[in-house]
């Protein structure tokens, strides 16, 4: 390696480490006509070890690790054979892994963000610790009214860190499935990482065990970040599509391998499902809740429903049909409540049009045909 090189190569670890990523990325494109396997090398580096690297000192234009990851990708996918000798999957798996990971930390960063918001973390570490020393001694005195409005408050916050963590808690991992879904397959000289299966970088990736129930503790989270799920739930379906094409490709490589990868492949799909399965009974709950209380809001949550998304067709048939009788129940007559009905019916194929979901569009047809043939008696 000579002088400038060397330099260069300094001068992109001191950038990495000060999370200064348009110096860095400045400095890998003049290492690119200098020596561009260096330059493949230090950004597949980055992206495989998800962004993590010991004493970064985060920056407000890059200010945690699953962003860096994203940014050099960016600039991965620039070269030529991003994957090669790292991993084994194609460069476009590698960009639906990583937007994987960046979705994952946006909301991670949205509930960490609506926690601060909601609670003053300095006020609410006091209040313990006056707490704490009121309790250890002994009676309330003169003050005991306002202490116990204190406790009180305390309370209020430790409920909703309570409930926050335990989002959090979720959030992380499933984060962590993704980081270890980035682990390069092979190091340096050509060999296989872990010795065991395909690699933590391959298609199935090391699995965090997430129940059913602890995933439903985000349905808040869902709720008020419908689009990111949104989003990242088609992310899924790309990567599950390309999972299948990638074990059909890789078929006698994983007969020969055994049991396990497959064990391994069959839990990160599962986990995919479940993911698809709960913020699809997050939007219908919603459904459910908003249609009893007659909120308008429900119409909202139609867009993100997909009949193939892990639950049985007749929960969705239930939910829109209750949906639709109480649309039309408003309808008296030909005069203005006719216009509102109109308009709401309206609202309801507008909101499953922009579902992207063919079946859900002509299921409610169906549906609607047939409540006004025979309930409505209207033709």
């Amino acid at each position: 390696m000579d002088k400038e090189t060397d330099l260069l190569s300094r001068l992109a670890a001191n950038h990495l480490h000060l999370a200064q990523f348009e110096p860095l990325r400045a400095i890998l494109t003049s290492l690119r006509t200098k020596n561009p396997d260096l330059a493949l090398a230090i950004l597949q580096t980055i992206v495989s070890n998800s962004g993590r690297f010991d004493n970064t000192l985060w920056s407000q234009s890059c200010p945690n690790p699953s962003l860096l990851t994203f940014l050099s990708t960016l600039e991965l996918l620039q070269l030529n054979n991003p994957t090669s000798h790292t991993w084994r999957f194609d460069s476009v798996t590698l960009r639906l892994r990583v937007e994987f990971l960046l979705l994952i930390q946006l909301l991670i960063d949205r509930v960490t963000e609506s926690l601060r918001k909601n609670v003053d973390l300095d006020r609410f570490e006091k209040e313990e610790g006056e707490i704490g020393v009121g309790e250890s001694s002994g009676g309330r005195g003169e003050g005991e009214g306002e202490g116990e409005g204190e406790e009180e408050g305390f309370l209020d916050n430790f409920e909703v860190l309570k409930d926050g963590s335990g989002e959090l808690e979720v959030l992380d991992k499933v984060l962590e499935f993704g980081v270890k879904r980035l682990k390069g397959d092979v190091d340096l000289d050509g060999n296989e990482v872990g010795g065991s299966g395909r690699g933590e970088g391959s298609s199935s990736g090391g699995v965090v065990a997430i129940e059913e129930g602890e995933m439903m503790c985000l349905r808040k989270v869902i709720l008020d970040n419908a689009d990111v799920f949104d989003a990242l739930c088609w992310n899924v379906e790309s990567q599950m599509k390309g999972m299948k094409v990638e074990n059909e490709n890789l078929g006698m490589e994983i007969t020969v391998r055994g049991e396990e990868s497959e064990k391994v492949e069959e839990e990160g799909v599962e986990l995919f499902d479940l993911i698809r399965k709960c913020v699809q009974l997050a939007h219908l709950d919603a459904m459910k809740e908003c249609s009893k209380e007659g909120d308008e809001g429900v119409f909202s949550h139609i867009r993100f429903l997909h009949l193939d998304r892990g639950l049985e067709e007749s929960e969705y048939r239930i939910v829109l049909q209750d949906l639709l009788v109480r649309v039309l129940s408003k309808r008296k007559g030909y005069g203005t409540s006719w216009h509102v009905m109109q308009e709401k019916l309206l609202r309801i194929y507008e909101e499953a049009l922009s579902s992207n979901c063919r079946h859900l569009v002509e299921m409610i047809q169906a549906m609607l045909r047939t409540l006004l043939l025979n309930d409505f008696g209207i033709a």
